[in-house]
């Protein structure tokens, strides 16, 4: 009765494992490869992008190989396992089966076709025997396969390596998994010309307790199973997920990256303790991406400058800033319009790391010679004039005018006094910003007027005077009722100038209302309440004189006149203006800065970037509380080449910073008061690469610094807190060229 029941158990246990599902069938068929040998067709549900030879070791039959092989049938491998004697490798069998798989294709069962893609696999002497077939398959140009996995190899008169290498020379990935020593597998003989193969990541070693017949895992057994001990599943369990995933990574062209050197299942394997990789591999430096660059017009030749301390370039990928691209490695581009365009050099090196570099390139159509020009208007001796030049494909950088009387201007629009009538020729030579130039000259006439003079407004100031010995200058104000306090002066210069004022006509030496009587050309005449109408002056030259100037002004309703002025500290093409105006008798309420390139600012201490090198005239109008206005102008000249240190202030947020690889911007904020609990100074935005360095009480160098974010890119943030009370300096330093930069300063004061 027992009998019975375990009879009956018996036959239940086989119902179940009939009920299994396989994903796939099992075919044994008669092979011809290398003579005619027993094989078993593993073929899955699906199409399979690829097939693996399977290759049992020394003492073993394709048997030991079944759970593996259905393992991979089971997650859409097809493979083929076949009984073949493979001692010491048996190198003529595995030459003659390579040449069987190129010259007498295999036909699976079934009318299945079989894929184009191979994989090769063995297990201990049978890894030898896939390293001989590669090898062949390799020296037959045979261009199906697609990799070699080895499990547990052992090798034999140094056959493996020269053949693995042929494979690899391929550029096909050779991986394995080894097993710890023993005798079974000839004590990791295989470890050395493993480690000795080019590539830098060949696989891993299972560490603990790990067997040479692991990867026969369940089909294990005999005398091997007893000699070699049985396998253990954690290690069968590594080995098939590693192998499997390799495989398909090599049939399919795909990159699994958890399974490779750095991947999340290598730094796993290697923090439990459960393996090792058979190769110590050194990561790779990445490569350093630079180019330069020669501009010809809307020509631009670029010439890679990149290296790679470790190894080579293998490509290269230039994004040109307009839509188009180039793989070569020193490429010429022509643009189809000028501009300034970002260029991105990218680098690929032989280690698959990549690094880039980008750089503003500016293009010019052909240069076209400016286009010199002005109008004027007189006023008796005083000529307006105004620059009309143009330039086509660039801008004008620079004007020199001559005016025939031996003066000249570098303004825009300059304001110019004859010192008698006249007929004098005045020239304007204008540069561009490509360097080229352009002259204009016109004869202009002026005249003294009928006893009058050259009109005044409240508020002017005429520069540079001259007269010879007894030649007179006229000037005349309309002055309007309810003024006060209206006052011309003469200061300055070298010579003697004498100042006669008369109301109502143009003053003699002997008919005037006031002159001063003083020795050289510093004259005053103040009048408290002066009549409305017309006032006259006449300078006349006791001696020679030159450099003199007059300013004339008057006081509406008990109001003075404001008086403009302003400095500033450049620091490349940025400039932090300061508004020195005051107002005697109020306070100043608006401001209008022109730049002198068409931009404006309403602030009242701006911080302004100019686009390009050159020379501008800025120009400061002011108006109080009262409704009076006055006006200052400066010529001023920046380039990129740097210059002052340019002075911030909290709440600072200065935009559309550039410079060019190497060069350095320079800032300071002084006095930072003590009671400051956080002091935070960022740069942003743009492209490029740009470094910000920050030291307390002196300027920063590359280094000498007290914080330095050390970021890639534009975007770098210094926080401190509890900032020492003084002066902190800030360098912003190009490591590569960068464009279109803010930087922002502000603190927090307790």
């Amino acid at each position: 009765m027992r009998k019975n029941k375990f009879l009956l158990l018996i036959i239940v246990f086989q119902f179940c494992l009939a009920g299994i599902t396989i994903a796939g069938e099992k075919i044994n068929q008669s092979v011809d490869l290398g003579g005619s040998r027993q094989g078993t067709w593993y073929i899955p549900d699906n199409p399979p992008t690829g097939w693996m030879l399977l290759q049992h070791g020394f003492q073993r039959n394709k048997n030991n190989l079944d759970d593996l092989a259905t393992f991979y049938m089971d997650n859409g491998l097809m493979v083929l396992t076949i009984n073949s004697s493979v001692t010491r490798g048996n190198r003529s069998l595995a030459r003659n089966v390579a040449d069987d798989l190129i010259d007498n294709p295999l036909t699976p069962p079934n009318g299945i076709q079989l894929p184009d893609n191979l994989v090769i696999a063995g297990h201990s002497a049978g890894g030898l025997f896939m390293s001989y077939l590669g090898g062949r398959l390799m020296e037959r140009n045979f261009d199906g396969l697609r990799g070699v996995i080895l499990f547990d190899p052992v090798d034999a008169n140094n056959g493996m390596n020269a053949n693995l290498q042929a494979v690899i020379n391929n550029g096909l990935p050779v991986l394995s998994i080894l097993a710890n020593s023993s005798s079974c597998n000839s004590s990791n003989n295989a470890l050395q010309p493993l480690r000795a193969l080019s590539d830098l990541y060949v696989g891993i070693k299972l560490t603990d307790n790990s067997k040479h017949t692991d990867v026969e895992g369940s089909s294990t057994g005999g005398i091997l199973r007893f000699i070699c001990g049985a396998p253990a599943q954690k290690n069968v369990s590594y080995l098939k997920d590693f192998s499997l995933n390799w495989a398909k990574d090599m049939m399919n062209d795909t990159y699994s990256s958890d399974y490779y050197f750095g991947g999340a299942k290598v730094e796993q394997l290697l923090g439990s303790g459960d393996g090792e990789l058979i190769k110590e591999v050194t990561q790779p430096e990445p490569p350093i991406a630079d180019f330069s660059f020669s501009t010809d017009e809307l020509d631009v030749q670029f010439n890679n400058n990149s290296i790679d301390n470790d190894g080579s370039i293998d490509s290269y990928f230039w994004e040109f800033g307009d839509g188009q691209s180039s793989t070569q490695e020193n490429p010429s581009h022509s643009y189809a319009a000028a501009g300034n365009y970002n260029v991105i050099l990218t680098v690929t090196d032989n280690d698959g790391q990549s690094d880039s570099n980008s750089k503003l390139v500016t293009v010019n159509e052909a240069a076209v010679i400016p286009s010199a020009s002005f109008t004027y208007s007189a006023n008796n001796l005083s000529v307006n004039f105004t620059d009309t030049s143009s330039a086509s494909n660039a801008s004008i950088a620079s004007r020199e005018w001559s005016f025939g009387d031996g003066n000249g201007s570098s303004e825009t629009n300059p304001v110019h006094v004859y010192s008698q009538a006249g007929s004098y020729n005045v020239t304007l030579t204008v540069t561009d910003s490509n360097g080229l130039t352009d002259s204009s000259d016109q004869e202009i006439t002026v005249t003294a007027g009928d006893g009058g003079g050259s009109g005044l407004e409240n508020g002017a100031v005429l520069n540079n005077l001259s007269a010879s010995r007894n030649d007179e200058l006229y000037y005349q104000m309309n002055v309007p009722a309810g003024a006060e306090n209206l006052q011309f002066k003469i200061n300055g210069g070298s010579g003697d100038a004498d100042l006669y004022v008369r109301y109502g006509s143009t003053p003699t030496t002997s008919q005037y209302d006031y002159r001063p009587y003083r020795n050289g050309n510093n004259e005053t005449v103040t009048v408290a309440s002066p009549e409305s109408g017309e006032w006259f002056l006449m300078i006349r030259a006791y001696q020679s004189f030159s450099g003199v100037t007059l300013s004339a002004s008057y006081e509406l309703g008990g109001n003075e006149v404001p008086t403009a002025g302003f400095s500033y500290a450049k620091g490349g093409l940025s400039v932090s203006f300061t508004d020195d105006s005051f107002d005697a008798d109020g306070s100043i309420v608006s401001r209008l800065w022109s730049f002198g390139d068409g931009a404006e600012s309403n602030e009242e201490n701006p911080i302004y970037a100019y686009s390009i090198e050159g020379s501008y005239t800025v120009t400061l109008m002011v108006e109080d509380d009262q409704g009076a206005t006055a006006v200052s102008s400066q010529v001023i000249e920046v380039s990129s080449d740097g210059g002052d240190t340019l002075e911030l202030t909290n709440g600072d947020i200065i935009s559309n910073l550039s410079a060019a690889t190497g060069e350095e911007l320079n800032f300071v904020l002084r006095d930072l008061p003590a009671e400051t609990v956080e002091l935070i100074l960022a740069i942003q935005g743009g492209g490029g690469d740009a470094d910000i360095y920050v030291r307390y009480g002196s300027a920063p160098t590359q280094s000498q610094y007290d914080y330095r974010p050390y970021r890639n890119g534009n975007n770098e943030t210094v926080n401190i807190p509890s900032a020492q009370a003084g002066d902190w300096y800030v360098m912003i330093r190009a490591y590569r060229s960068f464009f279109g930069v803010t930087l922002s300063v502000s603190h927090t004061v307790n």
